[in-house]
């Protein structure tokens, strides 16, 4: 993706390099690499981020990983070989941050220990990403999000039984990526004024535990349960609910404010009921279509549920560019409009450009096993 803007980036100049794997760091260094940053993604020669092999593949790229990792440099380098491991702390002693989102003690068995690497390097910012932090009880456990989750209080006030898992991955991305975004930045603010980076432990679950800690804390000094389905924002409230339309579609129906509750009531006439009883709302959107609908109240805060394969030609993404295309699909762009560099990589694509520049002798390196460049680029 091109930055589509004449001027730098907030983060031109910041080198990060990623080795992390799936969707929590990657989401991370996709945010600050449209902030700007160079994100060389340091992989396994034997196959790679394990992203790059989830279907659908298009043109020989997983789509789940050219979503998040489009515009990175990859270099494939095998940190369990020496040469390797030489190499990857010569890319540090040149990079401004690091992450990595490996268990609790994996690097330091490898002898890359966070803590151990930014005592040669005290500028380096460090991040990790894990599913419970560096210490505690569960700190060696394996998880997944709604596990995380699960553990946060956030998937017993979901409702359902069985209960089903958000699509978007929520302690992953927003307890995970997001917090580790922000604490990476406020490091490196930091580091303007000390000279010296952090290495920064950041837990999934007590990222989820924060998203969520007003609702927490509202059932906590009632001294009760979340009610699933029943609370003011997950079903228990009328006029916050989604409603079936008279074709099959869907209605996000939000007016919480009195005047938006007024507007929809003036805007129905004599349609509409007192008040935002659920049942009453239910039998009154299933008399039209979903669209009009929205155009009846969409200032009334009314809007569509839209299906995957509406959303890109939404006029106001158009209208905005939300969207690029990428391996011939549409792909939301990143939040941020200064990314400097374009394309999904091959694995390796980078490997010979990114340590050549560092002094290092690659083709030993490659016959040694320790890199690895795509066919044709040996």
């Amino acid at each position: 993706m091109g930055d589509g803007s004449a001027t730098p980036g907030p983060l031109d100049g910041v080198r990060i390099v990623d080795i992390s794997r799936l969707l929590p760091g990657p989401y991370c260094t996709w945010l600050l690499g449209s902030l700007g940053a160079e994100v060389i993604r340091v992989e396994s020669p034997a196959g790679g981020d394990p992203a790059r092999g989830m279907p659908p593949i298009v043109s020989g790229h997983g789509v789940f990983h050219a979503a998040l990792d489009r515009g990175k440099r990859s270099v494939a380098l095998d940190l369990r070989h020496p040469l390797g491991v030489e190499a990857f702390r010569t890319m540090l002693d040149s990079a401004d941050v690091l992450v990595e989102s490996f268990r609790p003690g994996t690097l330091a068995r490898a002898g890359l220990a966070p803590d151990a690497l930014r005592v040669d390097r005290p500028h380096l910012v460090a991040c990790s990403i894990t599913g419970f932090g560096q210490t505690g009880p569960l700190r060696d456990h394996p998880g997944h999000d709604l596990n995380y989750q699960g553990y946060a209080g956030i998937v017993a006030a979901c409702g359902g039984d069985p209960i089903f898992p958000y699509p978007v991955q929520v302690a992953d991305v927003a307890g995970g990526s997001l917090m580790a975004t922000v604490g990476i930045l406020a490091a490196l603010l930091e580091r303007e004024r000390t000279g010296a980076g952090r290495w920064l432990d950041v837990s999934m679950t007590e990222g989820a535990l924060a998203l969520f800690a007003p609702h927490l804390a509202m059932a906590l000094a009632e001294e009760r349960d979340h009610l699933p389905g029943g609370e003011m924002l997950t079903g228990g409230y009328g006029g916050y609910r989604t409603y079936r339309c008279a074709d099959g579609g869907l209605v996000t129906v939000a007016p919480l404010e009195p005047k938006f509750w007024s507007s929809l009531v003036a805007a129905l006439g004599g349609e509409a009921p007192d008040t935002p009883v659920p049942e009453a709302l239910a039998s009154l959107f299933a008399r039209r279509p979903r669209d009009a609908w929205v155009d009846l109240l969409k200032e009334a805060c009314v809007g569509p549920v839209l299906q995957a394969r509406e959303v890109p030609g939404l006029e106001h993404f158009t209208a905005r560019g939300a969207f690029e295309t990428v391996l011939g699909i549409p792909m939301a762009k990143a939040p941020f409009p200064w990314s400097a560099r374009s394309g999904v990589r091959q694995l390796g694509e980078d490997t010979r450009p990114v340590l050549s520049a560092l002094g290092l002798d690659v083709d030993a390196m490659i016959r040694a096993g320790a890199a690895a460049v795509p066919p044709g680029m040996e």
